[in-house]
Formats: C-alpha cells, structure tokens, sequence
C-alpha cells in the first residue's frame, strides 16, 4: 500500500480525546443505570444538613483562547 493510502486510513481509524471522554461517559452512566435496576445502587435526596455541609461547588469558566 502506497504511504499516501496509509495515512488515509489511519485518520479515518484516529479517535479524538474527546471521543474517547464520550465513550467513558457513557460507559460510566450505563453502569449507574445497571446498578439502578439491579438494586445495588440507590440515589436519594440530600439533607438539609448535608446541602450545609457540602454546598455546590461553582462551575470554572472554560478558557477559549490558545
């Protein structure tokens, strides 16, 4: 196979980071959604106590500029 032909065919083949975050996400919420129907796994609502005790944490703005 000629070079030209082989990088063709390993950018088709490349897979980005963020591809990769996308598929461990959604890997990650499937085994949250197996342990929820299995019974292993429960989510509940927080406490008064608990919402004093760990308050949201505010979001980081994301920097756009390189």
């Amino acid at each position: 196979m000629p070079a030209r032909a082989l990088r063709r065919a390993n950018l088709v083949c490349m897979i980005t980071q963020a591809d990769r975050a996308a598929e461990r996400r959604r890997l990650k919420l499937e085994d949250v959604q197996r342990q929820l129907k299995e019974g292993s796994l429960t989510i509940r609502k927080m406490t008064r106590e608990e919402r004093k005790r760990y308050p949201p944490v505010p979001v980081k703005a994301r920097r756009n500029g390189r």
